[in-house]
């Protein structure tokens, strides 16, 4: 399943909410509603940042375009915390304070339950999915189904005479709003300030680089995240001084094919050889001077 047909589902899926919505005028079915809104939002950003991510780089983006997601995705993690949570929020506290008569809940019953087939069976389609993208539409269809149910719990018990729990439910979608984007702000800013791989991942460049004949050690590695999953790698390596330039030229080409091949995720890597040993991180600071040989 494509994004685009993601995309359509959940387009259809607000539909309903929107008409069930109009019929019975549950706030916790609005809440619903603008949730389906927010996985729009991030779908529309998955696809957006998908094509332009294809963009070749150029002498102003030399790493590429992929961090576009993760700007696109920061703002709307803010506009959806400060605006659309905060007013659901406001809109629950309203219903508990004045609470409604409320008509034609069997049909809210049944359009939410139709919505949460539908999700189901996008979830079951998406969890073949292996690209970071479908795993993260299917995250976020996970998180739909989970203001869905929330929803048909909110109904059944305003059908049942407790009128007060149609504000509580949207509170608590309102609040399950807010901590989603509220991941999804950390999750991105993160990429942002340039986040680096684990420590794992410096043991097992090292690891690869040593494996190699004529390397005697590898020190002062820096890696950054250039987009979710491409890695730009810059690293000393320790080998005879008496090494000559053409032999240091070969050994270089070996290390970055070999480096390539055991980690598809590097998409730049830059090999600097020196004599000496060294700390197996390069950690920057106000005082720091990159001394390359």
């Amino acid at each position: 399943m494509s994004l685009f047909n993601v995309l359509l589902v959940y387009l259809l899926t607000s539909i309903i909410k929107l008409l069930a919505f109009q019929y019975s005028e549950l706030s916790v079915i609005l809440a619903d509603f603008f949730h389906s809104i927010v996985d729009i939002s991030l779908v529309l950003v998955l696809i957006f940042a998908s094509h332009l991510s294809k963009k070749v780089a150029d002498e102003h983006h030399p790493h590429g375009h992929g961090l576009v997601k993760n700007i696109a995705s920061l703002a709307l993690s803010v506009a959806f915390i400060t605006l659309l949570s905060f007013e659901l929020i406001k809109e629950g506290v309203d219903r508990i304070l004045n609470p409604k008569v409320y008509e034609n809940l069997e049909i809210a019953l049944i359009a939410e339950v139709f919505v949460l087939i539908l999700l189901f069976s996008t979830t079951l389609f998406l969890r073949k999915q292996r690209s970071i993208l479908g795993k993260t539409a299917m995250y976020e269809t996970l998180n739909d189904s989970l203001s869905t149910v929330s929803a048909i719990f909110g109904i059944l018990l305003v059908s049942i005479g407790f009128t007060i729990f149609d504000g509580i439910v949207t509170i608590a979608i309102a609040l399950l709003i807010a901590y989603n984007s509220a991941k999804l702000f950390l999750e991105n800013v993160r990429f942002l300030l340039g986040l680096s791989p684990s420590e794992e991942f410096y043991s097992k460049v090292e690891n690869s680089v040593k494996s190699l004949q004529g390397v005697n050690g590898v020190h002062d590695m820096l890696a950054i995240y250039t987009a979710e999953n491409e890695i730009h790698l810059d690293l000393h390596v320790t080998v005879d001084g008496s090494i000559k330039v053409e032999e240091a030229d070969l050994m270089s080409k070996k290390i970055a094919e070999k480096l390539r091949s055991d980690f598809p995720e590097l998409k730049h890597v830059s090999i600097h050889f020196c004599p000496h040993f060294g700390e197996k991180r390069k950690i920057y600071n106000s005082n720091s001077i990159d001394r390359s040989q």
